[in-house]
């Protein structure tokens, strides 16, 4: 089970990065939360595929070349995926951005019932300021 459940959120994450928002947001649950630091502009929680597509409609949005790459997608136990990410882009006004971020995702029955991202919030934020000041 743990080798099926890294192979579903790989897979989400190569249709990401191919622009496929509804195949990557397909794999979570309709009751599943997504939950982003509510101290950046786009986070908060988000329920079901619906919900993870305004997640990240709202994230891109803030950027005009955005870019996210799993380093690392690692079967915790049965039901965990960790996965470690490579996040790069330019804001709207062009500032970089460079970050890490590390997604927890559980899952059930092969969908994402939770989902949970950490990262350096000042330091997105850093960039974002710079772009309000410009």
């Amino acid at each position: 089970m743990a080798q099926d459940n890294v192979d579903v959120i790989q897979g989400a994450w190569d249709a990401f990065a191919k622009g496929d928002v509804e195949a990557a947001t397909s794999i979570v649950a309709p009751e599943g939360e997504i939950n982003a630091p509510s101290t950046l502009p786009w986070g908060g929680t988000f329920l079901g595929p619906e919900g993870f597509q305004d997640f990240l409609a709202g994230l891109t949005s803030y950027f005009k070349d955005f870019k996210a790459t799993p380093e690392k997608v690692l079967g915790a136990d049965d039901d965990h995926v960790v996965v470690t990410a490579s996040i790069k882009g330019r804001t709207k006004a062009g500032t970089p951005v460079e970050n890490r971020a590390i997604w927890l995702y559980k899952l059930r029955g092969g969908q994402v019932v939770s989902a949970e991202t950490f990262g350096d919030t000042a330091e997105v934020l850093k960039a974002l300021d710079a772009t309000a000041a410009s």
